[in-house]
């Protein structure tokens, strides 16, 4: 642009205009939520009159630092998914398999997403042991040779550790290990004995910390009750993707982990063996009503999201069946919005 055009005057009545076209587009802005949860607007530079929730995080002098962000309404693209999923739900509470489902699932492309009975709160079990790991991971930052740290396991005489239904390897009594090998006994087999002594020797301030930053209430240890909902416990996994919480290397290496569960019943069960997933589970429960959890990133050409299923019913192996159903209906339907966009892509 010259600059005789910016020497150029404007006329009053454009002023006028341009300051009223100003305050409807702030008017119309996004909603901001921050750890604590005050609101305040800010404008949408995308869409002017959509409504977002975002996710930042306080304390900091000078920056707010993103977690998330997405449409506060549930999106219509995924709508026929959602009925589907509810019928098959549905049908599963009139078997007497399921008492209860939640489901969360979100693209990660444009951030729609879709929720299922999202207010229902769980015992997260195991799932759990995701913020044990990020604990780990943001002590790490300021020890860095505390994952390379060496230790000796010792259990705890007397404990009574919880019962698992689905159990996978575990460390031994006396064996010398690294603290990143604990770790990836922790996630990838689940194991609760790694886990006890992990969390004998985290900052249990940043593993509260962590909840409530990502809009939790603040887990206890001697509270056995401690519940989070579909939506609640998503907002972990979705700040690990998104590199939100964690350095990038850090949230880099946790999904990786995570990608190497050993527990094959649930998300993973009906997808093809070449699909890779960043996942957790988690059980709870007593001897009448069990309780099965799986978190993941389901990572598919062109289309990577985000799948949650929370479950209560009366029999494990279902409850697995179940998770598997609905993450195959998930797979379906993600996949072939993928290979749309894959196609579209490709010149004739």
């Amino acid at each position: 642009m010259s600059i005789s055009v910016l020497r150029k005057k404007i006329p009053l009545l454009y002023i006028f205009l341009s300051a009223i076209l100003g305050s409807l587009i702030t008017f119309g802005a996004i909603k901001i939520i921050d750890k604590n949860g005050s609101e305040a607007n800010a404008v949408d530079t995308n869409t002017t009159a959509n409504s977002y929730n975002i996710r930042r995080l306080s304390g900091y002098k000078y920056i707010r630092p993103l977690v998330y962000a997405e449409p506060v309404s549930e999106s219509e693209k995924y709508a026929g998914l959602k009925a589907d999923m509810m019928n098959y739900t549905d049908s599963q509470k009139r078997a007497g398999w399921l008492t209860s489902a939640s489901v969360y699932l979100r693209d990660f492309n444009k951030a729609d997403w879709i929720a299922i009975n999202p207010e229902e709160q769980y015992d997260p079990g195991s799932l759990l042991k995701v913020g044990v790991l990020i604990t780990y991971l943001r002590m790490a930052e300021t020890n860095p040779t505390l994952l390379n740290s060496e230790v000796v396991y010792h259990g705890r005489p007397g404990f009574r550790y919880p019962v698992e239904h689905y159990r996978s390897d575990t460390v031994k009594e006396g064996q010398k290990y690294t603290v990143r090998e604990l770790l990836r006994y922790m996630i990838t087999c689940s194991d609760n004995h790694a886990t006890l002594y992990l969390e004998n020797y985290m900052d249990t301030t940043l593993f509260k910390k962590e909840f409530t930053d990502l809009g939790m209430s603040e887990p206890h240890f001697q509270n056995h009750n401690y519940q989070v909902n579909v939506k609640e416990y998503s907002s972990i996994m979705k700040a690990l993707y998104n590199a939100g919480y964690l350095s990038i290397p850090a949230s880099e290496y946790a999904t990786s982990l995570l990608t190497e569960s050993k527990f094959r019943e649930g998300l993973v069960k009906e997808l093809p063996a070449s699909v890779k997933v960043a996942h957790k589970f988690g059980e709870a429960g007593n001897p009448v009503s069990h309780e099965l959890h799986e978190s993941g990133i389901i990572y598919i050409d062109k289309n990577p999201y985000l799948l949650t299923v929370m479950t209560r019913g009366t029999d494990w192996d279902k409850l697995s069946e179940i998770i598997s159903h609905i993450s195959k209906m998930a797979y379906d339907k993600m996949n072939s919005a993928s290979l749309q966009k894959v196609n579209a892509a490709t010149p004739d």
